[in-house]
């Protein structure tokens, strides 16, 4: 869980704001109520109230009286996360994910899987993995964010410019162009490059949307591009863009549904949280994020680690 310490410390140094790490105290349940469990359980709450307070002190030699630290009690774990966030009014959240997925994830779930369908506040997410080593200073250099055309795809925009300030990176928006084919009846014939032409429509008229988005972007005074890209598969095209020698991050909007549909259909955001090599900016805008524009985020007030 650590993993997302240097992140959350990157972006609380350059917007300067406040930095909480959370940590979910776990009860005992293996054990019978009596005085050996009260005996365990208090040693083990003490174990973790003494091992926040080493991170909390490691952070406050680079960030000060900015940081601060929480124990929370209570289960389900992303429930209680979620309930702390909107009392503590954070702006982004940051937080690691093994990155599993199949069925084990869906019959398991994972806190951070939870937390992004609870909560309405952007969560950053850093995978933990072999070939996603920290990088020094945590530069950015590029923000990739993913559209589609939708004002859902487009919540993305405004915390990932947010973040661009900060570095002041570059935000590059694709949108990813599945390739039509079109099927044969008796009584229909085509042309044999029909389905090229109508794929080469389609990615012109996408090219023409990401050149306004990229516009309306640099127009809040942040640099931007934009490109549309013939894709088989949303996601898989996605991570093939994210050099991790150029793209720092990535940004996607999602519906957060959960349950079998998720599972059967799957989810763009989901299948990048679990294999992009870079960290990834996921947002569910409902409520009042869901009305910001792009651009139109403020810098972050809050951030919280959870570890």
């Amino acid at each position: 869980a650590e993993q997302a310490i240097p992140m959350a410390q990157a972006i609380a140094e350059r917007a300067r704001c406040r930095l909480k790490l959370v940590l979910i105290h776990q009860p005992l349940i293996m054990m019978e109520p009596g005085p050996n469990y009260t005996k365990v359980e208090l040693a083990m709450y003490k174990a973790d109230r003494e091992y926040l307070k080493l991170v909390t002190a490691r952070l406050r030699q680079p960030l000060g009286r900015s940081v601060s630290s929480a124990i929370l009690d209570g289960s389900p774990v992303a429930q209680t996360l979620a309930a702390y966030i909107r009392e503590l009014g954070a702006d982004l959240v940051v937080m690691m994910s093994h990155g599993r997925g199949g069925l084990g994830r869906a019959w398991l779930g994972s806190v951070t899987d939870q937390l992004i369908r609870f909560t309405e506040i952007p969560v950053l997410v850093v995978r933990t993995s072999e070939d996603m080593e920290p990088k020094p200073g945590m530069e950015q250099k590029e923000i990739l964010v993913a559209l589609d055309g939708s004002p859902l795809a487009e919540a993305a925009l405004g915390p990932a410019v947010a973040l661009a300030r900060l570095w002041d990176a570059e935000v590059s928006l694709v949108q990813v162009v599945q390739a039509i084919t079109l099927g044969s009846a008796p009584h229909l014939t085509f042309p044999s490059d029909y389905s090229d032409q109508v794929t080469a429509i389609r990615r012109d008229s996408a090219q023409d949307y990401i050149s306004d988005m990229a516009e309306r972007v640099r127009e809040s005074g942040v640099r931007a591009s934009g490109v549309a890209v013939v894709g088989a598969a949303v996601a898989e095209t996605l991570i093939k863009l994210a050099a991790p020698d150029r793209v720092g991050l990535m940004a996607v909007a999602t519906h957060g549904q959960g349950g079998l549909k998720r599972l059967v259909l799957g989810s763009v955001a989901d299948k990048l949280v679990r294999g992009a090599p870079v960290p990834v900016l996921v947002v569910r805008p409902t409520g009042r994020h869901a009305r910001r524009k792009s651009g139109g985020i403020n810098v972050p007030v809050t951030v919280a680690a959870f570890s």
